[in-house]
């Protein structure tokens, strides 16, 4: 049963006011192998700025270049693409990351003339720009103005004097935001260093503006418009979508979703020695917390939580001088953490649940009696590509799937690479183990990721894929990457990387670090462009931030000089 609705009309986008970042990663003093995207790492930018005009420019029709054209041309000759391959040479060499691989590719977007090229055809691991692959497949398969309507059944009649006759089911669809991202405009909001890295500890976080449960006080709303004063049987969440995706490495993906699905605790120092204050978002009275967390001398943050039934337990210690933090877990039971959700703002509009009945799932529903209605697909990729949102990128891949006619959310990862041949992107040395770039198995190369990105941008969304990704020094995962620079505003790039920590030498190992996307350079030339650098040791964080700085000199050379 299909819950996408579809548009033909496509509506321009604005650009987000501040930086932001993903990560999910467990904090670095418990974890034995440690993995983060640098995008978890910048700088914050200034939360305010004006974007100039960007100069990249949206095409009608391109043709695909071919692999073996790209691979076998190298670098055309004349005195511009010579200063090219000097400046970006330079860059390389200048990088001191002797020990790792490159792969380089820039074409000019219209004509698709080589501008350099260093390895394309190597596969690498890609990281975070194989969220591009996942986006553009969603912008097509499931349609870019497409929304997700999540519905909510009644199992029975609605008698005279407003009692619903059997159960309340609300039917999970995938909507990530589900109303905590909604803004009034239809947009998404997109933060700078949101719930999503409160684990990380590299960086102090905020929340959202929005109310975890305003899409769940939404329906609740249309149910009393609609004369339900009781409901005769029970609150139940109809989870059955798509099968629960329990196997990436970025959490359980779930068709509901609340909170994003996450516990957030907002933790306040208290004296020496005792225990600090503790917040919970959401708020709900079926939770139990535990703090066991103690204030101690300095501003070091010590803190795990967990969550088990309806239990959430907070251990660990919290510096006096370390000010507000945020901390959270991952909901372990997302079906049962909505229908309490649910239950609780029903009763606060004057709902009574009698809780009779069998509490089974129907095999068929009528007419919904309340609905919520989604942002289009395009913003849930907009926050994919700007925040590098792993999990939203997995949820896309289930949505494919379904449209595809599957539960199983790895049949949407399938999908995306059969969309991706189809296309004319050539997938030799693809390889596509999840919808995140989070697996360190996957793989692609130089050309590939040129070929797709100037493949989307001539595609019937293609002006809203370019928008939606980074804008260097402007926002989303390049927010502090050539602030203040020529790129600033002239680059619209996906990030990516993946790091672990290297127990035999106590380093971390930095598997990757890329960027894929468009640039428009000093003289005026519009790009496409691919940069992956895989493989090298650094000994320290700030070390891991200067590989990524390092790797995005390369990036600032071809804007320069291509």
């Amino acid at each position: 049963m299909k819950e996408l609705k579809k548009s033909t009309t496509v509506a321009p986008t604005g650009q987000p006011r501040s930086g932001e970042m993903q990560g999910r990663d467990p904090g670095l003093v418990h974890t034995s192998v440690w993995r983060v995207s640098v995008e978890s790492m910048r700088i914050p930018t200034r939360s305010d700025v004006t974007t100039r005009h960007l100069l990249i420019r949206p095409i009608s029709a391109l043709a695909l270049l071919a692999a073996g054209a790209l691979a076998l041309a190298g670098c055309a000759s004349g005195a511009g693409q010579d200063a090219v391959a000097v400046a970006v040479d330079e860059a390389i060499a200048d990088s001191g990351l002797d020990g790792g691989g490159w792969g380089v590719l820039a074409v000019d977007r219209e004509t698709g003339e080589i501008v350099y090229e260093l390895n394309s055809t190597i596969p690498f691991v890609p990281g975070s720009v194989q969220k591009s692959f996942t986006t553009s497949a969603a912008l097509e398969i499931l349609g870019a103005e497409s929304t997700i309507t999540t519905p909510v059944y009644g199992t029975g009649v609605i008698s005279a004097d407003g009692v619903l006759e059997g159960d309340l089911v609300l039917a999970g669809r995938g909507d990530f935001s589900f109303g905590l991202r909604d803004q009034p405009d239809g947009t998404l909001e997109i933060t700078s260093f949101d719930h999503n890295e409160a684990n990380s500890g590299l960086v102090a976080v905020g929340l959202n503006t929005g109310d975890p449960l305003a899409a769940l006080r939404g329906l609740a709303e249309q149910l009393v418009a609609a004369g339900v004063t009781s409901v005769a049987g029970q609150v139940l969440v109809d989870d059955t979508y798509f099968d629960p995706q329990m196997d990436w490495p970025d959490g359980r993906i779930d068709a509901i979703w609340v909170n994003e699905n996450l516990v957030d605790l907002v933790i306040t120092p208290g004296e020496l020695g005792a225990a600090p204050e503790v917040r919970m978002i959401p708020g709900l009275d079926g939770l139990a917390l535990v703090n066991e967390v103690e204030t101690i001398e300095g501003d070091v943050v010590d803190v795990d939580v967990e969550m088990s039934g309806s239990t959430v337990t907070a251990t660990g210690t919290i510096g006096i001088d370390a000010g507000e933090v945020v901390r959270n877990t991952e909901v372990d039971d997302p079906a049962a953490f909505a229908r309490m959700a649910f239950a609780q703002v029903l009763t606060a509009a004057g709902i009574t649940i009698d809780g009779g009945g069998t509490g089974m799932l129907p095999s068929a529903y009528d007419e919904p009696i309340a609905q919520w209605e989604s942002a289009p697909i395009w913003q849930l990729a907009r926050v994919v590509q700007k925040m590098s949102y792993n999990r939203g990128a997995d949820l896309l891949a289930c949505l494919i799937a379904v449209e595809g006619g599957s539960t199983s959310c790895v049949d949407g990862v399938a999908a995306v690479a059969d969309y991706t041949a189809s296309v004319g992107v050539p997938t030799e040395g693809l390889r596509l183990y999840d919808p995140a770039g989070s697996n360190d198995y996957n793989r692609t190369s130089a050309v590939l990721q040129v070929a797709l990105m100037r493949q989307a941008a001539a595609a019937q969304y293609g002006e809203l894929f370019v928008d939606i990704q980074p804008v260097a020094g402007i926002d989303g995962s390049l927010s502090g990457t050539g602030a203040g620079t020529s790129a600033e505003g002239m680059i619209q790039a996906k990030t990516g990387s993946r790091v672990v920590w290297y127990p035999t030498t106590g380093q971390f190992f930095e598997l990757a670090q890329a960027y894929s996307g468009y640039m428009t350079t000093d003289s005026g030339r519009d790009l496409v462009f691919a940069i992956l650098f895989n493989s090298t040791l650094v000994d320290d964080v700030p070390g891991v931030l200067d590989v990524s700085a390092k790797v995005a000199e390369v990036m600032f050379a071809l804007q320069r000089e291509g």
